[in-house]
């Protein structure tokens, strides 16, 4: 097997021949302290190879200890890659009407809730090893004495353990939830109740008895051992997600959000797509179908002139039928954010006034709404320019110009008239157009800074590593983020938004290391801890620390922590949304483990 064997290093030189290959898998051994990398191609590793590599026992060449059962030490058969990532993402839901994130964490054999981007308390976790059952119906119509439409569309989740397994906190908590009485005893008790939408949140639960069956009939022998191999779970849930276009036009997408002549050249060789009219299609899918390429580099690419020909092609397959000018122009900038002066702009609607004259052409007799009979593609083009003029003045000049410039820039309905009338007639576009479009304008911009249209999640995106990490804002606030580590980039998601990333870090030319390996890292790291009883409720530690109610210390947390630094060829600081920007970012990871795949796989590249 590929996993659970010692293997020599690959990474010298950062693997230039490996470079060429294309997408590149990383595939971490099973041992924790080992930190070299197997990088294989796209599909060179088989389920079952990677299966039979799951089913090596022993760490750090320790023999297995004998499961509690018959069956012998291995992967469970119960449950499969995708419902160990479902159970580890989580779901979100509201626990007494507060927004709230559950989740497995398996590194603790956990089962969490928390407030949004919050780490968990000691009192909002539960050992995944004592929960009997949890059942998943149809939320209340009635929350808090009063109906909600919007409970129609949601689930109730509840979690039990057996009675005793809760702690005293824990025990407080759970006699005051509905459903349950503090009074009477009995064989078990609700730990958790969290309502949330439907399907995800039901998905979660389904996934969640299902661990449970599985220990059940498996012993717990069988998530004992998905706790010390959940990086090769993940992996091999996103090589089994992925198909093996769908991992090369990862690359291509990536390749592209970081370099757009670098992506468009690996689109060419690895993708066949090596004429302007493949090109041109290949980038309105995926703009507009797949999702996942960066607008604004996207935008970039489109303003120089070498790409004229491409982007003919590229406007040519959005589909503008049956819309009037107004909408094909939303749904042209929806897919990319213009760069560059004026005459990129200008140069942009030409192209469009000609392929949207092309449709409208074939559909003109079955237009609705504000109709108009086009003469040629240069009325379009008019047209075109004296809408965004008025876009302009109404909802752009306001940001940008003093409240005086910006009043002379915004436009009244007779003076747009005026204007569009000096360039086409009345024959070709009516009055009555005219002022439709004016007030669909006047309620609602033409943006230029398109938004992502899919979760991360559905997006062609192969990372190299996942998962949650903690970071250190001060030494009183510590935040919980999905981390994705792709192609040189950290996207950073909070529990409002699984679509548009909180912020990312750019991992070029940073410097990436274990707080415990370096001195003056561990200094940094308690510095930023100090405070008093800043780690008392925030990051987890080990089960024997907790049922002690010991309070945690940066000790604690050195193992699972790493840093993030900017290098001396770029100082720009991280994080811009945090209120002062980092040149240092301190992040904990869930295990030691976890913490080495993710410095390896951020210092190896992109290759």
């Amino acid at each position: 097997s590929h996993v659970g064997r010692t293997r020599p290093s690959v990474r010298t030189a950062r693997g230039q021949d490996l470079a060429r290959r294309g997408w590149l898998h990383r595939l971490m051994s099973a041992r924790p302290g080992d930190a070299s990398v197997q990088i294989l191609r796209p599909m060179s590793v088989r389920p079952s190879d990677v299966a039979v590599g799951l089913m090596s026992s022993g760490e750090k060449g320790e023999p297995a200890k004998a499961a509690p059962t018959s069956k012998a030490v291995g992967p469970p058969e119960g449950v499969g890659p995708s419902v160990i990532y479902k159970l580890y993402r989580g779901a979100i839901g509201e626990v007494d009407a507060k927004p709230c994130r559950i989740w497995a964490e398996f590194p603790s054999l956990e089962l969490c809730w928390t407030p949004y981007d919050c780490p968990a308390r000691e009192a909002d976790r539960v050992s995944l090893l004592q929960i009997s059952r949890c059942t998943c119906d149809v939320a209340p119509d009635c929350v808090d004495g009063q109906a909600s439409s919007k409970r129609d569309t949601n689930v109730q989740l509840l979690v039990f353990v057996p009675h005793g397994a809760l702690g005293r906190e824990q025990r407080q908590e759970s006699a005051g939830s509905p459903g349950t009485s503090g009074n009477k005893p009995s064989a078990e008790v609700e730990a958790i109740r969290i309502i949330g939408p439907h399907p995800a949140l039901q998905e979660f639960g389904c996934a969640l008895q299902q661990l449970v069956d599985c220990r059940e009939t498996e012993g717990p022998s069988g998530i004992e051992f998905i706790q010390k191999r959940l990086f090769q779970y993940l992996w091999k849930h996103q090589g089994e997600s992925k198909t093996e276009l769908a991992l090369y036009e990862a690359q291509a997408v990536l390749a592209f959000n970081l370099d757009p002549k670098a992506g468009i050249a690996y689109v060419r060789s690895r993708l066949g797509k090596d004429t302007d009219d493949a090109l041109g299609e290949w980038l309105a899918q995926m703009s507009t179908q797949n999702g996942g390429l960066d607008p604004t580099m996207l935008g970039n690419y489109f303003s120089r002139r070498d790409t004229m020909e491409i982007f003919k092609v590229f406007v040519r397959r959005l589909d503008f039928t049956g819309t009037d000018i107004v909408a094909a122009m939303r749904l042209l900038f929806d897919t990319f954010k213009p760069g560059g002066e004026g005459q990129v702009i200008s140069r942009i609607l030409e192209l469009f006034a000609e392929a949207y004259f092309l449709q409208w052409t074939v559909w003109k007799e079955k237009q609705e709404g504000a109709k108009a009979n086009y003469k040629d593609s240069d009325s379009v083009m008019t047209l075109a320019v004296s809408l965004i003029m008025l876009n302009t003045g109404m909802h752009v000049a306001s940001k940008k110009l003093n409240k005086k410039a910006a009043a002379m820039a915004d436009m009244t309905l007779e003076a747009y008239i005026k204007m569009a009338r000096s360039t086409v007639d009345e024959e070709q576009v009516p009055e009555e157009s005219l002022t439709t479009w004016y007030e669909a304008i006047k309620e609602s911009e033409i943006s230029m800074q398109p938004l992502p249209r899919n979760a991360f999640s559905k997006l062609p995106v192969q990372p190299d590593i996942e998962g949650w990490l903690i970071l250190i804002v001060s030494p009183t606030v510590q935040k919980r983020y999905w981390a994705v580590c792709a192609l040189q980039r950290m996207y950073l998601f909070s529990d409002n938004s699984d679509v548009e990333p909180w912020d990312a870090i750019d991992l070029k030319d940073k410097r990436v290391q274990a707080v415990s390996s370096d001195a003056t890292s561990r200094a940094s790291y308690m510095a930023d801890l100090q405070g008093k009883g800043c780690m008392a409720s925030c990051l987890p530690t080990n089960q024997a620390a907790r049922r002690s109610r010991t309070c945690l210390t940066a000790e604690d947390t050195m193992e699972r922590a790493f840093e993030v630094m900017v290098g001396a060829s770029n100082t720009t600081p991280m994080l811009s949304r945090l209120s002062k920007p980092r040149k240092r970012l301190a992040l904990v990871a869930e295990s030691p483990d976890l913490m080495e795949r993710w410095v390896t796989l951020i210092t190896s590249g992109p290759y």
